[in-house]
């Protein structure tokens, strides 16, 4: 606490961390502190202090700094993007100095998570929601398979995907094309180039192969609370107009994952058409950069968290009564610069 007021940090996260902080501030218990590991950045701005974080550290040295901060700044809330999963492994190091870190506490449920194959295996072997044909390969040979085993299922038409098992942002994510099909996006690479590409390494990182999925992807935000389940379906229309709907399949399957999957702060589901039915692309364990656009319907996850975190009362029913399809625009904005 400081001056009477809850101290919440976030670390080095996306930009749109800004729009976190502005949720947050309509709250004046709360006190928002930033750091990232640049001096000039933008969600830091609307902050009440900004700081510099190190650089060219591990995630143990960065865990021990971050325990430092969150001492001397009496911080009582931390929203953490940086190091996030070395941090969740001392979570109970935190909670004995009263930080309450955003991040569930079960290690192996979020180690599962966080792998693409091994998630969609769960919902597949759980029944949860339907799923992609993926395939993990560490070989050439595994990668050849799995690409025919998805011609074969899909057809020779559909295009074939390839990411890293554990990746984030999609930055590792190609899309295959064959030798006599055109080249349409940035991130296609011809079959061929790629398995020469695989050839060259001197070891293949665990990737996943599947189904190119052209549809616009459904992402659910959620958070668990004791009068239920909240879950905000957004569809993205084109690049800057996003639908919230609440279709009742999105919402069960939303609710039958989280019956399942336990998370105790907010995340994010992902599914993708395919065939005529919603299949699961993945789960993030915190919040996803777009769940500030579920504010047009008063619904507020950065404070969601907060309230968990300090056990305050959340009117669930009042929140759900809020629930309605709206389309939302993305405009162009800015901010003044603090010196």
């Amino acid at each position: 606490m400081k001056n009477g007021k809850r101290v919440i940090w976030f670390n080095h996260w996306f930009s749109q961390a800004y729009n976190f902080i502005e949720m947050l501030r309509r709250d004046e218990r709360n006190y928002i502190i930033a750091s990232a590991k640049v001096e000039d950045f933008v969600f830091g701005a609307s902050a009440d202090e900004r700081y510099t974080e190190p650089r060219g550290v591990d995630g143990v040295q960065y865990t021990a700094w971050a325990l430092d901060f969150c001492k001397a700044h009496g911080v009582d809330v931390f929203f953490t993007k940086r190091w996030r999963a070395e941090i969740m492994k001392h979570l109970d190091e935190f909670a004995a100095i009263g930080t309450k870190v955003t991040a569930d506490g079960n290690y192996e449920q979020n180690d599962m998570l966080d792998s693409k194959f091994r998630s969609c295996n769960f919902m597949r072997g759980n029944d949860l929601c339907a799923t992609p044909l993926m395939e993990r390969i560490t070989t050439v040979e595994g990668f050849e398979s799995a690409y025919a085993a998805i011609k074969e299922k899909y057809g020779r038409q559909h295009k074939v995907c390839v990411k890293a098992d554990r990746d984030e942002g999609g930055v590792t994510y190609r899309r295959l094309y064959d030798e006599d099909a055109p080249k349409t996006l940035p991130e296609d690479i011809s079959v061929s180039a790629y398995i020469a590409d695989l050839k060259s390494r001197s070891r293949i990182y665990p990737t996943v192969v599947m189904p190119y999925l052209s549809e616009p992807e459904i992402s659910i935000d959620c958070m668990r609370t004791s009068g239920g389940l909240i879950a905000v379906p957004r569809c993205k229309v084109d690049r800057h107009i996003t639908a919230l709907r609440f279709d009742e399949e999105f919402i069960r399957i939303a609710e039958k994952i989280s019956e399942k999957v336990v998370i105790e702060y907010p995340y994010n589901i992902q599914l993708r058409p395919l065939d005529g039915e919603y299949v699961f692309m993945e789960i993030n364990t915190r919040m996803a950069g777009g769940c500030y656009k579920a504010d047009a319907v008063g619904v507020n996850f950065p404070q969601l968290a907060v309230s968990h975190a300090f056990g305050d009362e959340v009117d669930v029913q009042a929140i759900k009564r809020g629930f309605r399809d709206v389309r939302i625009g993305d405009t162009a904005g800015y901010i003044i610069m603090p010196d």
